[in-house]
């Protein structure tokens, strides 16, 4: 199954783009925003054992709500979508959502058809195995089967420049699937030997298995992934609008209230921000 290709989601901007209403004007005029979100992807966006929409991705979407209401003066309602990695860019291209949050990496093929915020989050792929498994580096997948999202084309990608290169020689099946916690499920299952995807993805895998010391995460970096909101093309003032609503976020020190509530060493996923990602946010607090 292969996701949307560039051409068909570029067909689709050219004949919505230029109807398309300005969404700033948008929001002001209806009072709502209409936010993509994931619903199985902890702790970006999960659903809880209360039943309730929660998570980092989430928590970061109020927030540019609130600045949304502060630059309207008036409440700003946030409808929540769910999205996952097929379904992300086409609900941004098609108008159903004025943004999505999740774990999305910028790519410059993604870049042909939707719009990217500064980058707010960085991360690198690695390997989710079983506890007692014998790979410990993406050398070791050669002739195993390792899953990923069928919509995480980076992470594709990045698995093909492995075995092309020879890191992965005898090379290895890919085995897709629609959602991370079913690619986890289908490693429980015993249907692959490795899921990859994002670090960040994984710790979260790990805290929801009944027993998480039955997992581990191994490998280098294979790849860095720098997540973006996404945001549609042609919207000029509604992504500046966003990157200094995360701006702000991140000067007045509530962007690391919230990453520690949902990565910090108390929270269920806990995920120490490397030195490159503290970097990342210096350099994106600076402008004034």
């Amino acid at each position: 199954m292969r996701f949307f290709t560039v051409t068909a989601l570029a067909l689709m901007i050219f004949t919505t783009s230029a109807f398309a209403e300005d969404i700033l004007e948008k929001i002001e005029r209806t009072g709502t925003v209409n936010m993509g979100f994931r619903e199985g992807s902890r702790p970006f966006g999960y659903i809880n054992s209360a039943g309730e929409w929660v998570g980092f991705g989430i928590d970061l979407g109020q927030e540019i709500v609130n600045a949304l209401e502060t630059r309207f003066n008036k409440p700003i309602r946030l409808v929540k979508k769910p999205m996952n990695p097929k379904t992300r860019i086409p609900l941004v291209v098609n108008g159903t959502v004025d943004m999505g949050i999740g774990s999305t990496t910028i790519t410059l093929a993604r870049e042909e058809v939707v719009d990217f915020s500064l980058p707010y989050f960085l991360t690198g792929s690695r390997l989710l195995v079983p506890a007692d498994s014998s790979i410990k580096s993406f050398e070791d997948l050669a002739g195993k089967r390792v899953g990923m999202g069928s919509g995480s084309t980076a992470n594709i990608k990045g698995i093909d420049l492995a075995m092309e290169s020879g890191i992965i020689k005898p090379a290895c099946s890919k085995v897709l699937f629609e959602e991370h916690n079913k690619g986890f499920l289908g490693l429980q299952q015993g249907k692959i030997h490795a899921y990859f995807t994002d670090e960040s993805q994984l710790a979260g895998m790990v805290v929801t298995a009944k027993d998480p010391k039955a997992w581990k995460i191994v490998g280098n970096y294979l790849t860095y992934e720098p997540y973006g909101l996404i945001l549609p093309e042609n919207q000029g003032e509604w992504r500046d609008f966003v990157n200094q609503a995360l701006i702000h976020t991140i000067k007045s020190g509530r962007f690391e209230e919230i990453y520690t509530q949902w990565f910090g060493p108390s929270s269920d996923v806990p995920l120490p921000m490397s030195q490159e990602y503290k970097t990342l946010l210096k350099a994106l607090s600076y402008p004034e």
